[in-house]
């Protein structure tokens, strides 16, 4: 059966991840614009993690995928975080808000 959305917003077990940064990376270009090299420190994390930092956006403001990586980034102490598997758990999080919404249920987590 299909898992719903907010069945993908579960942490795995086995991340946070650290990788060393190499050229065939799927977000590599993304994490080269914003200075990591390769042989670099990349981190892939939990949806929690981003969900957190989500969350402390203030009403009316915004954050992009670049500020949540670089925020995500510094609290693993390395260069870059994935910023693929981070917009790919923010758009989890915004589809988990709706599916909720539509079961009658409130998940709290701001987006758009």
């Amino acid at each position: 059966m299909k898992k719903t959305w907010q069945e993908k917003l579960k942490d795995k077990p086995s991340f946070p991840k650290v990788l060393r940064l190499e050229e065939g990376f799927p977000c590599y270009n993304a994490v080269h614009r914003m200075g990591a090299e390769v042989g670099d420190s990349v981190v892939l994390v939990n949806p929690s993690e981003v969900v957190a930092i989500m969350k402390q956006v203030p009403k009316g403001k915004l954050i992009t995928i670049v500020e949540i990586c670089k925020q995500i980034a510094r609290n693993h102490g390395v260069k870059a975080c994935c910023s693929l598997t981070t917009g790919i758990f923010i758009m989890t999080a915004a589809n988990a808000v709706e599916e909720a919404v539509r079961e009658g249920k409130s998940l709290d987590i701001p987006y758009w």
